[in-house]
């Protein structure tokens, strides 16, 4: 899959409607303009958005190119995962302000590895690409290309559905901001193997 969204694809992706920490997830808050896909987190809220992919996905790379807003308190994910919870997952989570703490995780068989980094940039100043390499006995995390993290041990067996989401956990504050924010993405790439 090589996705520049000229448009949204009903055939690649689908908007979902539901509940994810602090967040009510909406379908109206994904939109596509200018070749950019549009995540929002609404003003005065603590809602946000998510789409995930129709196609599940094995063993590959992964990789977005996408912007963060400065809106504290929420995270944009990029990520595999199949239900239940906490039992296939791999995870990029991007706080969306300008620390710059990213979370790679992944989950399998109801054990979680997770590590946080700091990037050397302000992640709401610019376009980056984040991704990652799954394979049979780990997963490989990138930014910008620069390999951050390396995950060893059973991983997901897969297949999964690639998601991007923006949207509030219960475990930070939870600000409302008093206006939109957007995690805005131009590209995501799957390369399997």
């Amino acid at each position: 899959m090589d996705e520049d969204f000229a448009s949204f694809r009903p055939a690649h992706w689908t908007k979902r409607s539901h509940r994810l920490g602090s967040s009510l997830l909406e379908p109206s808050s994904v939109d596509v303009a200018d070749h950019v896909l549009r995540l929002a987190l609404p003003a005065d809220s603590t809602n946000g958005a998510e789409i995930r992919s129709v196609e599940a996905f094995g063993f590959g790379r992964f990789e977005a190119r996408l912007r963060v807003p400065h809106a504290p308190s929420s995270i944009t994910g990029f990520f595999l995962y199949e239900p239940p919870d906490e039992a296939q997952e791999i995870d990029i989570e991007i706080f969306n302000d300008r620390t710059g703490r990213v979370m790679f995780t992944y989950y399998s068989a109801g054990q979680q590895v997770s590590r946080t980094h700091e990037l050397p940039f302000d992640p709401t100043a610019g376009f980056h690409t984040y991704g990652f390499h799954y394979g049979a006995d780990g997963v490989e995390f990138f930014v910008d290309g620069e390999l951050l993290e390396s995950l060893r041990g059973d991983m997901p067996d897969g297949p999964l559905r690639l998601h991007l989401n923006a949207w509030f956990p219960a475990w930070l504050e939870g600000e409302r901001s008093p206006q939109d924010h957007h995690v805005s993405v131009d590209h995501v790439r799957v390369t399997p193997g």
